[in-house]
């Protein structure tokens, strides 16, 4: 089994061909406030409601990347009358859309369960991962619809022959509605993530499966891969937490063909990153020469970078302000806070501080892994924007005075960090300066107005596409906003919740 089609990303503005997602399942509407840290929540959410907003984010999906499928999508919602999920937007259902541009990954999942040998691996490891009993394992095994094994793995719920739930074998997994953080595609390969938590590890696992076994099956050799060190299972508990070797997505861009960016956060250690250059720099075929590294404060707030910024077009950049080197310098000029050292802040010169390291290996150049490839970027990168800027400019030739930079909540406080926690700056481009976000974050939206984009909510877009008043080839320079009442309440954005697979270049 493979995946048809050509995978290849090399920046974050090509138009979007192909990408993975995952509709919200019922292991979201689990979530209960016992379990929010455990499981990365702040709030439960209304389920349905979270899934009316999502299908708006579907079919935005597919009128640009798919649009042969709206016709069946408009009959679908047409004649549903539960005043529920319409079947063709559940994952497993006969009526599921099925399309082969914008995939779930349920629907991956269940393709690859298709293989009887693969079925019996899976179903073993995941409950070698769960510490299931026996008995669990063989009423897993049961299952011979693959589309419901699928659900069941995903969700962590059995179901009973009318499709009610019977009860929980293991817990859910209520953020793999955000598969950039699973896998990131540079060029045609693809680093599998690595979860930092817990709550996210059969995730990894699943992904795992998927990869080795349909989207790379043929080509494994395309697969990149970290794991903790050989002596890491030594170490002391406590020392453990300074050398786990953990990567999520929302940490890695894939910023240009010969350019990634990956996040030292909350999320992506040290150690991961260490291991990714040099597997990166070793491996020519990957055409990576530069990665530069963004070292960000280790908060929920700030996870990973995209949550701080995202391309929006090849000139034009959204960031969060409080890191910008207008604000950054305005700390560093203050008196000193000596209140950092008396609340035991054994880093407190850099409580709050971005650094960005670059890496520079020549294609043409013959890896050696005692070389250090660090490059002193200091006189033109001395900051996040001097970064974004560098990278318009050097990576996509754009004039250094035509480089923009737009703040989240238009830089104001308190809307910049409201809105920031809302993922202001989380949004996915559907092409070269048509991108996608939240319609809470309205002084955002007014700071993409005032720098020349249109701001669209999604349902008037699709009006427009169905009364063929307007084209999605013709849409150009704007913010699509999507209903976010509860998809913000899981903390991710657009980017978080999409895991490109194909973009043209730009």
């Amino acid at each position: 089994m493979q995946l048809t089609g050509k995978i290849n990303v090399n920046s974050e503005v090509g138009t979007l061909q192909r990408l993975i997602i995952h509709s919200p399942d019922g292991g979201i509407g689990k979530v209960v406030p016992g379990k929010f840290k455990e499981w990365l929540y702040d709030d439960t959410v209304h389920l349905e409601q979270m899934r009316r907003e999502y299908n708006e984010y579907v079919k935005l999906l597919l009128w640009f990347l798919d649009p042969e499928k709206i016709p069946y999508i408009l009959e679908c919602e047409r004649t549903n009358k539960s005043g529920k999920q319409p079947s063709c937007f559940k994952p497993g259902h006969p009526d599921y859309f099925n399309s082969d541009k914008v995939i779930d990954i349920q629907h991956l999942l269940s393709q690859i369960l298709m293989d009887e040998n693969i079925r019996r691996r899976v179903i073993s490891a995941v409950c070698a991962w769960e510490g299931c009993s026996f008995a669990t394992e063989q009423q897993l095994a049961a299952i011979q619809n693959t589309g419901d094994l699928a659900k069941v793995l995903i969700s962590g719920v059995l179901y009973f022959a009318d499709g009610k739930e019977k009860e929980f074998v293991f817990a859910p997994l209520p953020n793999f509605i955000f598969t950039r953080d699973i896998g990131i595609v540079i060029n045609d390969h693809l680093l599998l993530g690595n979860a930092a938590t817990p709550a996210r590890e059969r995730e990894t696992l699943l992904m795992k499966f998927i990869t080795y076994y349909f989207i790379f099956n043929n080509n494994r050799e395309k697969v990149l891969e970290i794991s903790e060190s050989s002596d890491f299972f030594l170490l002391e508990e406590e020392e453990k937490k300074d050398y786990k070797t953990s990567v999520e997505g929302g940490d890695v861009m894939m910023i240009a063909p010969n350019h990634m960016l990956i996040g030292c956060s909350e999320r992506t250690t040290p150690s991961a990153i260490d291991s990714i250059i040099h597997k990166v720099f070793s491996n020519s075929a990957t055409g990576i020469e530069k990665i530069s590294v963004i070292k960000i404060p280790r908060k929920r707030a700030i996870m990973h970078i995209d949550t701080m910024f995202t391309h929006v077009r090849k000139d034009t950049w959204v960031l969060f302000g409080r890191f910008s080197e207008k604000v950054m310098s305005e700390k560093n000029n203050r008196q000193y806070e000596y209140y950092l050292h008396l609340l035991n802040k054994e880093d407190a010169e850099d409580y709050e501080s971005i650094q960005v390291i670059r890496y520079h290996k020549p294609l043409n150049e013959e890896y050696q892994p005692g070389k250090n490839y660090t490059q002193d970027i200091s006189d033109r990168i001395l900051g996040l924007e001097s970064l974004l800027h560098n990278i318009s400019i050097e990576d996509f030739g754009v004039a250094p005075g035509d480089v923009k930079v737009i703040y989240s909540g238009n830089n104001v406080f308190p809307y910049d960090e409201r809105e920031q926690w809302t993922d202001s700056c989380n949004l996915l481009a559907l092409k070269n300066g048509v991108v996608v976000g939240y319609d809470r974050n309205e002084e955002t939206a007014a700071a993409f107005r005032a720098n020349g984009f249109d701001v669209i909510r999604v349902q008037d877009l699709l009006k427009k596409f169905e009364q063929t008043a307007l084209t999605p080839a013709e849409v150009e320079n704007t913010l699509i906003v999507l209903p976010s009442a509860e998809l913000s309440r899981a903390r991710g954005g657009a980017h978080c919740m999409s895991m490109p697979l194909l973009r043209s270049n730009v």
